[in-house]
């Protein structure tokens, strides 16, 4: 399996442009970063109860570590290392059985959180627009980068203990999904 660094870059560049973060976001999310930072022990609590609290006991993330991770999620910076801390975030998910339909309706959940607080923040509406136009570009690079590090983690562990080469197992896949995806259209008549 490649490097988390690699992994994220390799999202990042599957990205389309107009959803990668600019500037404009950086400078609007540091305007708003006490704000933002506020908000922690909201989001950690939803976090908790949305997503980790669905999971056996022991399986969760530290408080601790959800704080860090929202803290360095608003203050940045947002680069390859912070990406790649994302990529080990979906392998941690691998093994603790969270889902990637678990991972992005938290991810959602917490999104929903900032907007709806963000209306207290008493911030011209273009302004506000602004904030969540950079949050939802940071969560949705950050739900891509975990999603594509959860799926690569299982494919990776399938090949090897498989033990064939990740390119045949790949076309076996194709074929497979090809089967599913007439059976699917059939079932829906299409």
């Amino acid at each position: 399996m490649e490097t988390m660094h690699a992994m994220a870059r390799e999202v990042a560049g599957q990205i389309p442009p107009q959803r990668l973060l600019r500037d404009e976001d950086r400078d609007v999310i540091q305007r708003h970063r006490d704000r933002l930072l506020t908000l922690g022990p909201d989001v950690v609590g939803a976090l908790e109860e949305v997503l980790y609290g669905r999971l056996p006991e022991g399986a969760g993330v530290s408080r601790e570590s959800l704080e860090r991770w929202w803290g360095r999620t608003v203050t940045g910076p947002w680069d390859d290392e912070y990406l790649a801390r994302m990529a080990l975030v979906g392998l941690g998910h691998v093994a603790k059985r969270v889902t990637n339909p678990m991972m992005l309706a938290a991810s959602d959940h917490v999104v929903q959180l900032i907007a709806d607080a963000s209306v207290c923040f008493g911030i011209p509406d273009e302004e506000r627009r602004a904030l969540l136009d950079a949050v939802g570009r940071v969560a949705g690079i950050v739900r891509a980068v975990i999603a594509w590090s959860h799926e690569r983690a299982v494919s990776a562990a399938l090949y090897e203990a498989a033990g064939m080469p990740e390119g045949l197992l790949a076309r076996l896949r194709d074929q497979e999904v090809g089967a599913f995806l007439e059976r699917a259209r059939a079932e829906l008549n299409r």
